[in-house]
């Protein structure tokens, strides 16, 4: 609790007037929001209620606005203006601002820190010299109870108070009214609390727990003396902890246990205890002359006080455990960084150590095989070549302890190499998938050290070099692969980087809460294998071939009956004062029916049976390959982009290939679909019928060059038809399956079929009708079309241009 008698701010919220933010106003909000490292993981609607709740107020020139070591109760949001930043230190004199540090423009935010962690302020900000500032301000009250207040939190919130055994029942809404009192407000116990939340996290992580418990004094306490947990406390813990580094804010609260806002001397040496040596250098570096640490730059100091600890505990071991020139033993050694190197070492690593430089042959050798196992999994290897990797592994491992390799002692140099690299580890891992997607190979020490250069911008040594090669080549061949990496450190220590929607739909590696986190745990995914042998290539192309024909042969089967009547129907003249054969497509239906029986329906079907396989095969390979060709591979998200023009261009070049195919096959089909209808004509006419064909009499009488009759119409009809088609079925995927591949389903691609089908089809349509007037047999009493522009224009003249879609209209009543 903090003494009632410090002073307070003098600007009360509730005595500032209501009023709106310009929309200039609400964007240097957000840009200040934006920029602290405590507010990044707000929400949409967090960000928008933040102004919303923003009251207005101008200081004149030189006037204080927060003073150091006062209580925190307003965050401020430069709009206007600018604020000077002073801080003080042990040897400041009391009348004094302190020493001025920086000075905050528009778009700057300041008084965070107090108002989050109930602490007094660590800085003294005022008024510039030269001209008012302007802020936007809100208070603790606001912010808690009313900025945090979103639909996302509340969900969140409803989710663990479902599973609490203890503490006040209710549901929590977004629009709770503001006058309403937040301790009536539904609140759970911390059990249920830190329940819920590991719950959430997927495991019982030692190191997750601690986050969460250490977090008690941004809690409130009952005065009962026991831990509830309300709707304001849960959002400030969600959106602390759901930054990427919260653990910095844990560490600066434990250390600044008076809550001045700073950590001096005392408070150090009170939370390191005595077995941290206060003499050292760097106690004086950060300490001395009456220097305090900061939160802007305690996360540096944190890093600097880990390798320090570290430091520490090495001399402490060559003093106790040494052998009086500078080395330690190796179970010292892996003992410091087990637990003094201020990281979590996986638990892979410290087996493959202690398999290094510990354990007995059979022992290591077990551990070794087992590790060359697992990263022959990863990389898709079979049971053949994992088995052959774990024994070259076991080889290696007895070989080197067979020449007394793994006994070694380790001086200070071997130290700052391996902690070194073990702190920059998944850093490492990344590097080594980065190079292996690069190299399409594995990895070499050279090879690591250029990269490390040319990526990292910084050189690695050769003791750091040789230690990650020693630790990850299982099979001592001198090369290492990501699976490798994976296969030692575990598949939970190496992350990949996964971009996800966060706060106004912009793409985020750390999303508000509630949101996929970006470092999922992942491993290195290797594709299947393709076959290697020119026969198992062969079986891969008659499969896919074979499937293709029959998933092709079952749709057209499917919809044959349908195109008959488009045939049919398109090659119908219309002749004034004649009536039409066919009043529409479902007369024509009947009459073919009728006329031809079942059978009829399915009349040409052999020739698209036999042509379907070979046309989708080199229509879906050719936009296949034009679509890689053109995408682009974004390195981060792993995901390809095409840009809208090439994805029509790479549909447009997929038909225009599969002319090669369909239009001999589309000519024989449409002979043979009018034959029916010509021998029922001249039955009708008293005239003998003509000699039905079969589909190789018809191409031996058209020849190869006949077969391409009207291939000019077919260019026209199958180019925009896939143009069109392609893109709008990627589209129509993406938006029913709301962006995300995996929750594409049989349905999904059933209805984006359709979406794009209907406009391809309907717009094509006049070509089509080109096409098969082009290429049907004219009838005794017909003119023949010398080509696709008089197709056009007699179809025009003659007919009217509604006979160019087919005539597809509904029966009349």
């Amino acid at each position: 609790k903090m003494n009632a008698s410090m002073a307070t701010e003098e600007i009360l919220y509730e005595s500032l007037p209501r009023g709106h933010l310009t929309r200039p106003e609400v964007e240097r909000v957000k840009q200040a929001l934006h920029q602290s490292s405590f507010f990044t993981c707000l929400d949409t609607d967090q960000l928008s209620n933040f102004a919303l709740h923003s009251r207005i107020h101008t200081f004149a020139p030189s006037t204080p606005v927060i003073t150091e070591g006062s209580m925190g109760s307003n965050i401020y949001v430069v709009l206007e203006g600018a604020a000077q930043v002073y801080v003080k230190d042990s040897t400041t004199d009391a009348s004094s601002d302190g020493k001025y540090i920086q000075k905050l423009g528009p778009g700057r935010l300041f008084g965070d820190g107090g108002v989050l962690f109930d602490r007094l302020r660590s800085a003294t900000c005022v008024a510039g010299a030269e001209e008012s500032l302007k802020c936007a301000v809100v208070s603790t009250d606001a912010f808690k109870n009313k900025v945090l207040r979103s639909q996302n939190m509340a969900d969140m919130y409803n989710g663990l108070l479902e599973g609490t055994r203890l503490g006040r029942r209710g549901k929590i809404t977004c629009a709770t009214c503001e006058d309403d009192d937040p301790e009536n407000e539904p609140y759970i116990t911390m059990d249920d609390f830190v329940s819920g939340v590991l719950s959430g996290s997927g495991d019982g992580d030692p190191a997750q727990l601690l986050k969460i418990t250490n977090t008690y004094n941004i809690m409130r306490r009952a005065d009962d003396g026991h831990q509830r947990i309300n709707f304001a406390d849960f959002c400030i813990y969600m959106m602390l902890m759901s930054r990427p580094d919260p653990q910095v804010d844990i560490a600066f609260l434990q250390m600044d246990a008076d809550r001045q806002g700073h950590v001096s001397r005392s408070n150090f040496e009170a939370y390191m205890g005595p077995s941290f040596d206060m003499s050292s250098d760097f106690v004086d570096l950060f300490f001395g002359k009456g220097q305090v640490i900061r939160v802007n730059e305690f996360s540096q100091f944190l890093v600097e006080l880990q390798r320090e600890i570290a430091r520490q505990a090495f001399v402490k071991a060559q003093r106790e455990k040494g052998d009086g020139h500078g080395y330690i033993p190796a179970a010292a050694f892996i003992e410091i960084l087990k637990t003094a190197c201020g990281w979590r070492l996986p638990k892979g690593i410290v087996e493959r150590l202690e398999s290094l430089y510990l354990f007995d042959p059979v022992h290591s050798a077990q551990l070794t095989a087992l590790k060359a196992v697992q990263a022959e999994k990863l990389k898709g290897s079979n049971a053949e070549d994992a088995a052959k990797a774990a024994s070259r592994a076991i080889l290696s491992d007895v070989e080197s302890k067979a020449k007394g390799l793994g006994a070694r002692s380790f001086n200070y140099a071997d130290f700052m190499a391996v902690q070194e690299v073990l702190s920059q580890l998944p850093g490492i891992c990344a590097l080594v998938d980065q190079c292996y997607h690069i190299k399409k190979e594995t990895i070499s020490p050279d090879d690591f050290k250029v990269a490390a250069r040319a990526m990292m911008g910084r050189r690695v040594t050769r003791k750091q070099v040789d230690f990650i090669f020693q630790v990850f080549d299982l099979d001592g061949d001198g090369f290492i692969s990501p699976a490798d990496m994976v296969g030692v450190a575990g598949v939970d220590f190496v992350h990949c980087l996964l971009p996800v929607k966060g706060r106004e739909g912009k793409l985020t590696f750390a999303p508000p809460p509630g949101l996929v986190r970006s470092e999922a745990k992942v491993a290195p995914q290797s594709s299947p294998k393709k076959p290697s042998s020119l026969l198992g290539k062969l079986v891969e192309f008659v499969e896919s071939f074979a499937l293709g024909a029959i998933a092709g042969g079952i749709g057209a089967m499917a919809v044959y009956p349908i195109d008959l009547v488009k045939t049919r129907m398109q090659n119908q003249r219309i002749v004034p004062g004649q009536p039409p054969m066919y009043l529409n497509s479902i007369d024509c239906f009947k009459k073919i029916l009728r006329a031809e029986g079942f059978a009829g329906l399915y009349s040409g079907l052999l020739p698209q049976l036999v042509g379907v396989a070979p046309e989708k095969a080199l229509k879906l390979t050719v936009n296949d390959y034009l679509r890689s060709w053109f995408s682009v591979r974004d390195d981060v998200s792993g995901s390809d982009s095409i840009h809208f023009p090439l994805e029509v261009l790479s549909g447009a070049g997929a038909g225009a290939s599969q002319v090669i195919v369909t239009n001999p096959l589309e000519i024989t089909k449409i002979r043979l679909q009018m034959q029916g209808e010509s021998i029922k004509l001249a039955l009708d006419a008293g005239k003998a019928a003509p000699e039905a064909m079969s589909a190789l009499a018809i191409c031996k009488e058209l020849g190869v060059v006949g077969l391409y009759k009207g291939a000019g119409a077919c260019f026209a009809r199958d180019i925009p038809f896939s143009a069109i088609y392609f893109p709008a079925y990627a589209a129509s995927k993406r938006w029913l399956c709301g962006g995300d591949a995996e929750k594409t389903t049989a349905l999904h691609l059933l209805f984006a079929g359709a979406l794009a089908g209907v406009p391809a089809a309907f717009l094509t349509t006049p070509a089509d009708v080109v096409k098969t007037r082009l290429q049907v047999v004219a009838r005794d009493g017909e003119k023949k079309y010398s080509g696709f522009n008089n197709c056009v224009k007699r179809v025009m003249a003659e007919e009217g241009g509604e006979n160019l879609v087919g005539s597809w209209s509904l029966p009349e009543e």
